[in-house]
């Protein structure tokens, strides 16, 4: 008897102390300035720290040829081909953690052994 008391007890409790559908949510009048300043901040941090990936550095052109090949196959990232002295360099993209860059290079280390990935100086 006092089994069946306890759980008609409880099941009573359990309907009764349900959860509502109502959300209340609080909203500070602040919050928007504060994530408009946060996202300026990050975009400043972002163009001087990012890593990327250095595919060639040589004669220009191979590296001519290796950044038209690249641009063509990862349409997506930016290829950036440039003269650093004494060699012509070819860089991809511009990657916000060292993660990505993994993934990517995984990718690329298929058909340019030599790639790196590194973190350029601004």
């Amino acid at each position: 008897m006092k089994k069946k008391l306890v759980i008609i007890g409880l099941l009573f409790l359990n309907i009764t102390y349900s959860q509502t559908d109502k959300l209340n949510l609080f909203y500070h009048p602040k919050l928007d300035s504060v994530l408009k300043i946060k996202k300026v901040v990050d975009k400043k941090i972002f163009k001087k720290n990012y890593y990327s990936i250095q595919l060639f550095s040589g004669q220009f052109e191979i590296g001519d040829s290796i950044s038209k090949l690249v641009s063509e196959k990862f349409i997506e990232d930016s290829v950036y081909f440039y003269f650093e002295t004494p060699n012509y360099k070819v860089r991809l993209g511009k990657y916000k953690s060292k993660l990505d860059a993994e993934k990517k290079l995984k990718i690329l280390r298929k058909e340019f052994k030599s790639a790196f990935i590194f973190i350029p100086d601004n």
